[in-house]
């Protein structure tokens, strides 16, 4: 079974085996469900001047994109 990450209440989360994204949602719905990036993307980042916020919008390495979400750096503790 594939790890489940969701982004909720400021942190990045990986769900329990056995609960399914529907149960957490419902628990959560401010949650989002979360693609957790490589070391090499977190890398070229990191030297880029914009990284990917946990949405998939472009952002500041150290922003937040409009709709309130911190870049992957940020939400990862990196910067």
């Amino acid at each position: 079974m594939e790890n489940i990450n969701v982004y909720s209440e400021g942190r990045i989360r990986t769900l329990k085996a056995g609960m399914s994204l529907a149960e957490y949602l419902a628990k959560h719905p401010g949650a989002i469900q979360v693609e957790v990036p490589t070391v090499e993307e977190l890398r070229e980042w990191n030297s880029d001047s914009g990284c990917d916020a946990i949405d998939g919008c472009w952002v500041e390495p150290d922003g937040e994109c409009r709709h309130g979400f911190p870049s992957w750096l940020v939400a990862l503790g990196m910067i």
